[in-house]
């Protein structure tokens, strides 16, 4: 038993160029939010807002925030732009997958690599969300990943070592 169902030499590069579209997807996005932290951060320091206080942490933490939630709502257009087909289940269980992370990197779980995580999540969950949505794909391929996603669920309530 084959995991894709289709048959043809196309049909054996899609599903990886669909991954690697959706991963480029994430790290677009990354790159967009960091882009507008680093905006932030640049404003604020030229007009002394920053010289004697902490407000700009403030605002820095704002922009990431708000920015990782306008990313997800810009995912479904850039997907579709990048010709990931169909697009909208990608950007929709890719926010599942997106939650998870955010929420594990917060968990004690997590340790240092909080903030790599955190910088690396789109990168990881929209290629799993391309998996997971694609066409005429065999359970197993996307079981697994799914499979993922609940430990990592599960793995965020549980009381750290």
């Amino acid at each position: 038993m084959t995991a894709i169902k289709e048959s043809g030499p196309a049909a054996g590069r899609r599903l990886p160029r669909r991954l690697l579209l959706a991963a480029l997807t994430g790290v677009i996005l990354t790159a967009l939010l960091v882009g507008a932290a680093f905006l932030m951060t640049r404003s604020l320091t030229g007009s002394g807002t920053c010289d004697q206080s902490f407000a700009c942490l403030g605002a820095i933490g704002l922009t990431w925030f708000v920015g990782r939630w306008v990313a997800v709502l810009i995912a479904w257009p850039l997907l579709h732009l990048l010709r990931v087909r169909p697009a909208w289940p990608v950007a929709v269980a890719a926010v599942l997958f997106l939650v998870a992370i955010w929420r594990f990197a917060q968990s004690p779980w997590a340790g240092d690599g909080a903030s790599a995580l955190i910088l690396l999540s789109g990168v990881i969950a929209y290629p799993l969300a391309a998996l997971v949505t694609a066409p005429r794909l065999a359970w197993p391929w996307r079981a697994v990943p799914a499979a993922l996603f609940l430990a990592l669920c599960v793995l965020t309530f549980l009381p750290a070592p």
